[in-house]
C-alpha cells in the first residue's frame, strides 16, 4: 500500500533504525529508479551511450522522452517522445539525435564545473548561507513565541477554579490551538529546514575547488553509467525541441540549484535549405568571391572559420561550387579580361590547359598502349577534348 493510502502514521512512535526524513528520501530514490517515464520517474541509470537516458524531457509537450537506438549495429542513440501515438495512435512529437546533444551537454557541465566556476557557486552559496543564518533567527524568534503563547495557555488553565467549568473548557480550547499552532509552525520550520543549501566546512569547499582540476580526467575515465550519474548530481532535466525550420536543437537546461540555461546546437540536415545560419553562410561566400578566391580557397577558409556542411562534414571545394550554383554566385575572374592560364594557382586546370594536358598525353609513343596515328598531331586540342572513345591496339586486331 502506498504511504499517501495509510489510514494512520504515527511518526516516531517507537525507536527505529533510522529517522523519517531519511525513510522517506529511500523512498523517493526508489521510485526514481523505476523505469516508468509516463510517471515522470528518471529511471536508474542503465548501459548505453545516451547521456540525457531518464531525464529528457520533450519540448513540445512536455512529457518525458524515451530512447532507441538505430544504425547498422544499433550504435547511434535517438530521444524520441511517442506518448501521443501510444495513447492516442497519433504521430511522434519529435525525434532528436543524441551525439550532438550529448556533447553539448557534456561540454556546457564540464564549463560548468571548472576551478573558477566552483569558486563562484560557492560564494554565492555563502551568501546563501548568510541569508539561511538570517532566516534561521526569523524561525528562531517564531517558535519561541508559538511555545511561550503555548506554555501561557497552559498557565492560565491551569490558574481557574474547577467550579468555572465554561471558563476552563474554553482556556483548554486556546490551550489546545496554540500547541496546534506551535506544532505546525515546527513541521514548516522542518520543511524549510530540508529546502536549504547544505553548509559547506573550508576544508570542503578548498577539495570540491581541487576536484574541479582534475574533472576532465575523471569524466574521461568515468564510465557510461558513472557519467550518468555526475550527470544527474548537477542537472535535474533538459528540455529538448528540434525546430526543423532553422536547423537547431533548442536545448533548456534545468540544474540542481534550480538555475535554468538556454542553449543552441546545430544539427545535421539533408537540404541548405534546413541549414542553420544559412544567410550568414551565403553571405561569407560572396565575401569569398568578391575576394577573388577559388573554391578550394573558399573552402578552406570556411572550414578555418568552424563552419560544417549540411551533413555536419568540412566543406570541399565541388561542394562550394554546388552552393555558388544554388545562389547563382559567377566564378571568380582572376585574369580579368586576359585569356584563362593552363593552370590555375590552386591547382586546378582550365579547360584549354586540360585539353593541352590531353592532347600532350594522346601524342605518347605507342608503348604506352596507343597507337600514334590514332589521333593525329594536326588535330586541335578541342577535338582531342571531344574525341570520348581510345582504340588500343588489342581492340585493333
Amino acid at each position: 500500500m502506498a504511504i499517501q493510502d495509510w489510514p494512520v502514521c504515527l511518526k516516531d512512535a517507537f525507536p527505529g533504525y533510522i529517522d523519517w526524513e531519511e525513510f522517506m528520501a529511500n523512498q523517493r530514490r526508489l521510485a526514481d529508479n523505476l523505469n516508468h517515464y509516463d510517471a515522470n520517474r528518471h529511471g536508474v541509470p542503465r548501459q548505453g551511450n545516451a547521456l540525457l537516458q531518464g531525464i529528457a524531457i520533450c519540448g513540445r509537450c512536455g512529457r518525458r522522452m524515451g530512447l532507441h537506438y538505430s544504425g547498422q549495429h544499433g550504435n547511434y542513440p535517438v530521444y524520441l517522445c511517442r506518448a501521443d501515438q501510444h495513447q492516442h495512435g497519433g504521430p511522434r512529437c519529435q525525434e532528436v539525435r543524441a551525439l550532438g546533444v550529448d556533447a553539448a551537454v557534456e561540454r556546457l557541465l564540464l564549463e560548468a564545473l571548472t576551478p573558477d566556476r566552483l569558486a563562484l557557486a560557492i560564494a554565492a552559496l555563502g551568501e546563501l548561507e548568510n541569508e539561511a543564518r538570517a532566516l534561521e533567527r526569523q524561525w528562531s524568534l517564531k517558535r519561541e513565541r508559538a511555545r511561550y503563547e503555548a506554555e501561557r495557555a497552559r498557565r492560565q488553565y491551569d490558574a481557574v477554579e474547577p467550579e468555572n467549568r465554561l471558563v476552563a473548557r474554553s482556556l483548554e480550547r486556546v490551550w489546545e490551538d496554540k500547541l496546534r499552532q506551535a506544532e505546525q509552525i515546527d513541521i514548516e520550520y522542518e520543511s524549510w529546514r530540508r529546502q536549504q543549501p547544505i553548509s559547506l566546512a573550508a576544508a570542503d569547499r578548498a577539495q570540491i575547488i581541487s576536484l574541479g582540476e582534475d574533472l576532465p580526467k575523471l569524466w574521461d575515465a568515468a564510465s557510461v553509467v558513472e557519467r550518468k550519474q555526475i550527470l544527474r548530481l548537477v542537472v535535474k532535466e533538459v528540455v529538448l525541441d528540434q525546430r526543423p525550420e532553422s536547423g537547431q536543437v533548442w536545448i533548456r537546461i534545468i540544474w540542481q540549484t534550480g538555475a535554468v540555461s538556454e542553449h543552441k546546437v546545430r544539427r545535421n540536415v539533408s537540404s541548405y535549405r534546413n541549414y542553420a545560419d544559412v544567410a550568414t553562410l551565403e553571405a561569407r561566400v560572396r565575401d569569398l568571391v568578391v575576394a577573388r578566391k577559388m573554391d578550394r580557397e573558399i573552402a578552406r577558409a570556411l572550414n578555418a572559420d568552424g563552419l560544417l556542411s549540411a551533413h555536419g562534414r568540412p566543406f570541399s571545394g565541388g561542394e562550394v561550387h554546388l552552393l555558388r550554383k544554388r545562389w547563382n554566385i559567377p566564378t571568380v575572374k582572376i585574369n580579368r579580361t586576359e585569356h584563362n592560364p593552363r593552370q590555375w594557382p590552386d591547382g586546378t586546370y582550365s579547360v584549354q590547359g586540360a585539353a593541352e594536358a590531353r592532347f600532350r598525353f594522346l601524342r605518347k609513343p605507342s608503348s604506352n598502349g596507343f597507337r600514334k596515328d590514332d589521333y593525329p598531331a594536326t588535330r586541335s586540342p578541342k577535338e582531342c577534348l571531344g574525341k570520348s572513345t581510345f582504340r588500343t591496339r588489342r581492340s585493333l586486331s
